[in-house]
């Protein structure tokens, strides 16, 4: 470990660990809220985002019935915070309700920082600053997915759990708190009931009886919470499981399949092997001091590894673990040649790289960056179509705010008489905006740029596509067709002079 690593950890005491992580992990936390509002998935969007929405506006919701309403009423109770604040547009309210993830993702750092109290201090607070401040933390928590909010929590509740067992294990209110807490985390991803099962059964190992009561306690906690849940959403009490498991039956093969080793080598990535190998040299001294948290968290990643249908965002809410797990490894291999000539300067680098990126860097910002722009700065619109990613999305609904439309077009329609046309024929629009994907049809929106029509004032013209999109479309472009640049021009509506 280098030397002014060690310095620094050793020159603050926990709380200030604590406050320095919790404000620093805040900070890229609200960048990656404000500047990467597009999707990671359609599901961020479809079944988070936009349900939201529908039920702050009070119009009924497009959500299956196997998806818990819980998350959709938390991200509108932001939305409705932030109109309280003036925020209105669809690109203010989305970043309005990454921003109230940001807020509860400060849960795993306050787990974080518990589990480090009961925990071998130095590698306590190195598992902290890795849960602020690991490239992708910023993103992955900021995901309107319930298996955001899960990481927060189960990092949360196991800090509880951890400290309990080592430092407070007569403490039943300290177990009830913590499995509790877990039992929250299901509600959002109900796999994560893996984990409290797991863990529960461990301590019957251990003969730790009033943590086991404390889980029998929170687990009739969590079923009436289910409950409730479902009775507040119109539905029988435990209905959304019983969907799920319906959903989800075989697998969710029908959802599309990948290899057995997909999720083994996502974490495998995060822990940036092969470059940490010499990490795990140490690894029985981690099994020896962790294995009660190290069962339930290899248990979940062999739960999802045998489903067929994998995605990345399954494994979110054992994110965190894994990061204590690092954080241990790295201390007892502090002294390591390997780590330190190799882990090390890695770590370093990959952060470079990859914090920016998760931080600034927007996502699909050919398909979501031209309306959310034009519906923010002009209102009501009508969009001239031509072959534009935006108007074959599958996320259109959120941006296209009512009364704006979108009629398509051919390239022979991207003229001055055409903007004409379509606002004498829609005059409670505020713009006609010509969009476009096709590279080809560039230059006649750039022929349109600055000059006046009859009805409008045609603006500059714009170009969206992030420089992330631009490599993956790079890359290749026959797989990242939703990563291709847009081009918009924005021609406003004039007054008769």
């Amino acid at each position: 470990m280098p030397k002014r690593l060690r310095r620094f950890l050793a020159g603050h005491d926990l709380n200030r660990h604590f406050l320095i992580a919790l404000g620093g992990g805040f900070l890229l936390r609200l960048c990656s809220a404000w500047f990467v509002y597009g999707p990671q998935a359609l599901d961020d969007y479809k079944h988070g985002v936009w349900p939201a929405y529908q039920y702050f506006m009070g119009q009924p919701m497009d959500l299956p019935g196997y998806r818990s309403h819980l998350l959709v009423w938390i991200l509108a109770g932001f939305l409705k915070a932030g109109s309280w604040l003036g925020v209105s547009s669809a690109l203010s309210q989305v970043r309005t309700m990454y921003i109230g993830l940001a807020l509860i993702s400060l849960l795993a750092i306050a787990g974080s920082y518990i589990f480090a109290r009961g925990y071998k201090r130095r590698a306590g607070i190195l598992g902290m600053y890795l849960v602020a401040f690991y490239p992708l933390m910023p993103f992955v928590s900021t995901r309107a997915f319930g298996e955001a909010v899960a990481l927060s929590l189960v990092a949360l509740a196991f800090g509880i759990l951890e400290t309990t067992r080592r430092k407070h294990p007569g403490r039943m209110l300290f177990w009830g708190a913590g499995f509790v807490v877990l039992g929250g985390a299901t509600l959002f991803r109900f796999h994560v009931g893996l984990l409290f099962v797991s863990y529960a059964l461990i301590l019957i190992y251990l003969r730790q009886w009033r943590g086991v009561a404390g889980a029998a306690v929170a687990g009739f906690i969590t079923l009436g919470l289910q409950a409730a849940v479902d009775w507040g959403s119109g539905k029988a009490a435990f209905e959304t499981l019983v969907e799920y498991l319906k959903a989800n039956e075989g697998g969710a093969a029908q959802y599309g399949v990948s290899p057995w080793y997909n999720h083994v080598a996502l974490m495998l990535g995060l822990a940036l092997v092969p470059f940490s190998y010499g990490l795990f040299g140490h690894w029985r001294s981690l099994w020896r001091r962790q294995w009660p948290l190290i069962v339930p968290f290899l248990l979940f990643i062999l739960a999802h590894s045998i489903a067929p249908h994998k995605e990345e965002r399954f494994m979110y809410p054992v994110i965190a673990l894994e990061l204590w797990f690092m954080a241990t490894l790295w201390v007892a291999a502090g002294w390591d040649r390997h780590v330190r000539r190799v882990f090390v300067p890695t770590l370093c680098v990959v952060s470079a790289l990859l914090l920016p990126v998760v931080c600034f860097v927007n996502t699909q910002e050919g398909e979501i960056e031209p309306p959310s722009y034009v519906q923010k700065n002009f209102g009501p619109v009508v969009y001239l179509d031509h072959e534009s990613l935006f108007g074959a999305s599958l996320i259109r609904f959120y941006f296209l705010r009512p009364p704006s439309l979108v009629q398509k077009a051919g390239r022979e329609d991207l003229n001055a008489a055409t903007v004409d046309e379509v606002l004498e024929d829609n005059p409670q629009m505020a713009a006609a905006v010509l969009l476009t994907s096709n590279p080809a049809a560039r230059d006649d929106l750039e022929a349109l740029h600055g000059i006046k029509t009859l009805n409008a004032q045609c603006l500059e013209v714009r170009r969206a596509g992030s420089i992330v999109d631009r490599l993956l479309y790079a890359m290749n472009a026959k797989h990242n067709q939703r990563r291709r640049p847009s081009w918009y021009l924005v021609c406003e509506r004039i007054g008769p002079e």
